[in-house]
């Protein structure tokens, strides 16, 4: 393997590298807004579960005395 066909091949493998690279960047962004997406839901989950309690905590309180 002559010089010049080692650099075509190490450039070509560049290329290759950079296109994977940026297909990757792509993933991991949506990757981000699921991850974001699943957050915010699941503080509504939390909020609505604290909420659901509220009720059950005072009603244990004054039964308790409290």
């Amino acid at each position: 393997m002559s010089l010049t066909d080692k650099v075509l091949e190490a450039l070509r493998n560049a290329i290759l590298l950079e296109s994977r690279v940026s297909t990757l960047a792509g993933s991991v962004g949506e990757l981000a807004r699921e991850v974001r997406d699943m957050d915010r839901r699941l503080v509504r989950l939390e909020t609505m579960v604290e909420l659901a309690e509220r009720p059950r905590r005072a009603r244990q309180s004054i039964e308790d005395g409290h």
